[in-house]
Formats: structure tokens, C-alpha cells, sequence
């Protein structure tokens, strides 16, 4: 990529696997070790980051979801819950696996089956926390992909949320 070749432009939304959802100010020219280096600067909600430019093409950085990924994550929120596994270890390396993937369709999924637990039974503190966090990075991205407000883009995640029913326990006998 040349100096004036880049792949992300001022006004640009993005979501970043450990700083969320931000947009692009500008680029900035700093100085690190003596050697100029050109950097994104990415506004979020809770404060500013920088991105080297020669760096985005990162796993931890993508464009946020289009309306089209965005209508197909709505549709796994939807969907029927997959019941989560019996045994807590295999929650957690799933939580851990889904939140380093940083793709919004496993948020998707993972929430919707822990909020299907939530109703049916209760979440451990381990899933608890997950389940905080993929509201917040879902919300957020709902909100930059739409245009809306983090608060409209909550109580919508929250409604759908509402409507996933509990997980019904399997009957042997039938």
C-alpha cells in the first residue's frame, strides 16, 4: 500500500476487536522512536485511538457491518436458541473463541443462546459478563451501521432480546 493508498477514509466507521466501534477522524502524522509514522484516529464513545495505517489489515480491525450483514445478524436474534453445552468449561472456551473471532454473526448466536439460558435457568458470572459485553459491541455497531442512536439501537436489541424463548427441557420419553 503506497503513502496515499489507504483503506480506510475520515468518516469511516469501524469496529475494533478490543476498542469497539469507532469512527475515523483523520490521519495524523507521529513521531514514535524517532521515525514518522501515519496514523488513523478513531473516536469512540469512551474516548480516542490510533491505528498505524500500515497495520489494518489486522484480524482486530473491520469495517463496521453493512445493512445487509447487519439485517442477517438481526435474523440469528431471531432465531431459535441453540442450547448451550452442560458443562461450564465448554461455555467458556466458546464465550473465549466467539469474542477473539470479533464477528458480529457469533456475537450474534452466542448472545441470543445466552439470553435463552438467562430466561431458562441462570448465567454464571463468566457468562454474565459476556453477555454484557456482546449487548454493548452489538449496539454499537447496530448504531453506527444504522445511523441511529446507541439508546434506539439498545431498546431495539432489548425487544428481540425479550422474545427469545426459554430453552425447553428435551423429554426422554418422547
Amino acid at each position: 500500500m503506497t503513502e496515499n493508498e489507504h483503506l480506510f477514509s475520515p468518516g469511516d466507521w469501524i469496529s475494533h476487536l478490543y476498542h469497539g466501534v469507532g469512527q475515523i477522524e483523520c490521519l495524523e502524522k507521529k513521531e514514535l522512536n524517532g521515525e514518522s509514522h501515519e496514523y488513523y484516529r478513531v473516536q469512540t464513545r469512551n474516548g480516542v485511538y490510533w491505528i498505524p495505517t500500515d497495520n489494518v489489515e489486522s484480524d482486530r480491525i473491520r469495517p463496521v457491518a453493512s445493512d445487509k450483514i447487519l439485517k442477517k445478524a438481526i435474523s440469528i436474534l431471531k432465531s431459535p436458541a441453540e442450547e448451550m453445552d452442560s458443562k461450564h468449561t465448554t461455555r467458556k472456551s466458546r464465550i473465549t473463541q466467539v469474542t477473539k473471532d470479533g464477528d458480529l454473526m457469533g456475537f450474534c448466536e452466542l448472545l441470543r443462546d445466552l439470553q435463552a439460558k438467562r430466561v431458562s435457568d441462570k448465567l454464571n458470572t463468566t457468562e454474565q459478563r459476556a453477555h454484557r459485553k456482546l449487548k454493548k459491541k452489538i449496539a454499537a455497531e447496530w448504531s453506527a451501521t444504522r445511523e441511529i442512536s446507541l439508546q434506539d439501537a439498545n431498546k431495539k436489541l432489548n425487544k428481540l432480546l425479550r422474545e427469545i424463548d426459554p430453552l425447553q427441557e428435551v423429554d426422554a420419553g418422547k
